[in-house]
């Protein structure tokens, strides 16, 4: 679970911003929006939502999520003096251009360690990375590397146990990714590359390769048996092998997890069973298919998994092609002690104002990102006095009210002036 997550001088947050998922206060109110950990002693929501005008920079917190996994999961061998593509600066400053991108997140793994990891980056080097654990509630030092330390000088905490410890890798690559991929490393930092490992992150007006996770007999049933009844009127979906397909043939160094999700997406058919007036089921392709009903046949396995083992889900823009009422029944799914008894975690971003309800959601899930000056800031509703926004008032008004900000600031007037500016010009052109 993700407790903490903290950027700064990232895309177009300038400034140090913060995305919590720790709960501060007031466990009495939708109990089961929250996993409790350490013995009851923290609270870690179990969904959160991020609200924004367009390019408010909703999608960069998200990204910036993503880029951390990239940074822990695969930046391990590179070339030396390869750039580090997560390097993303403020560019609308010329200050922020030349400094360093930080990232730093406190999370839990599987297992119930806490951990504290931070890393500080330029275009072509790591300047900082340390990791601390909080296996007995105070924080203790796991490892550091420092501003001039190379793989040779990292130094290490007391609770660095088992397994190797030096892994040699250029300026360009992480400690934690090169350590966390290696069979020789201990077992509890092989734990924290693979809970990264597991987070799934979608952007926005991007389809996800799920056919070989359809592959999987419990996986399609479950896939097959939630979208009939999501009422879209399928009766049925089966997944169907062409075995005319051609064979494939793939670079030997390309990973065996993309050879066969591209071998999927060419040789397995999603078929949609609708039920005609005589009783006859007949079949449909994902072509004649809604976007909703497709968009729900690619989340659902994502879902599914992270229930499983407790994982992150990451969606930009969780309510393209889906109805307000789905993404709500996927809310209570993440909501519910049953289902998510593992604590896995939904972070997304929406225009949806449908959210903003009171009855099912708490002030500290709502998080809202504003623009000023091209930088980007970070407010939870939790911020707000909680003398005018009380935990049983009608978010939604408040919102579309402008009390709570990160709304567009469009001026019909203006709009509808330039429209008639451009109209205009293309009748005086048109008359010769």
């Amino acid at each position: 679970m993700i407790i903490d997550f903290s950027i700064s001088n990232f895309r177009s947050f300038k400034d140090e911003q913060t995305l919590s998922m720790n709960v501060e206060g007031g466990r009495s109110r939708h109990p089961s929006n929250y996993t409790l950990i350490e013995d009851d002693r923290i609270a870690v929501l179990r969904s959160t939502a991020i609200l924004g005008a367009n390019a408010s920079g909703k999608s960069n917190i998200l990204r910036a999520l993503a880029a951390l996994r990239w940074i822990i999961v695969s930046m391990a061998g590179r070339k030396d003096g390869a750039s580090i593509p997560p390097y993303e600066p403020f560019r609308l400053s010329p200050d922020s251009k030349g400094l360093p991108v930080r990232f730093e997140v406190e999370f839990v793994v599987p297992s119930g360690t806490r951990y504290s990891y931070e890393i500080v980056l330029k275009s072509d080097k790591v300047l900082e990375e340390r990791l601390f654990s909080f296996a007995k509630r105070s924080r203790a030092l796991v490892f550091d590397r420092g501003p001039g330390d190379t793989w040779e000088s990292v130094s290490f905490g007391g609770t660095y146990k088992g397994g190797r410890r030096k892994f040699s890798f250029f300026q360009n690559a992480s400690y934690l990714s090169t350590a966390g991929n290696d069979a020789s490393s201990p077992e509890f930092i092989r734990e924290i590359w693979r809970y990264f490992e597991d987070i799934a992150y979608v952007p926005a007006g991007q389809g996800v390769l799920s056919k070989t996770a359809l592959k999987d007999a419990v996986t399609m049933r479950a896939v097959s048996e939630l979208i009939c009844l999501a009422d879209t009127g399928v009766t049925e979906v089966t997944l169907e092998e062409d075995e005319a397909a051609p064979q494939m043939q793939f670079p030997d160094e390309l990973p065996d997890k993309v050879k066969e999700a591209i071998i999927a997406q060419n040789r397995m058919s999603t078929k949609f069973w609708i039920k005609s007036q005589s009783g006859k089921l007949v079949s449909f392709d994902s072509d004649d298919m809604s976007d909703g009903t497709i968009r729900l046949v690619e989340l659902i396995p994502m879902i599914l998994e992270s229930f499983k083992t407790g994982s992150v889900v990451i969606l930009d823009e969780i309510n393209a092609h889906l109805h307000t009422d789905l993404v709500n029944l996927i809310l209570q799914l993440f909501h519910d002690d049953e289902v998510n008894a593992k604590g896995a975690q939904l972070i997304f971003s929406t225009h949806d104002t449908n959210i903003l309800d009171s009855g099912y959601m708490r002030r500290d899930q709502v998080w809202f990102v504003s623009k000023n000056g091209g930088v980007s800031s970070l407010k939870s509703l939790d911020e707000y006095d909680k003398r005018l926004v009380r935990n049983d008032g009608p978010f939604e008004n408040f919102y579309r009210d402008g009390r709570l900000g990160a709304l567009p600031r469009v001026s019909f007037g203006k709009v509808k002036t330039a429209l008639l500016r451009a109209l205009e010009v293309h009748e005086s052109v048109v008359k010769g």
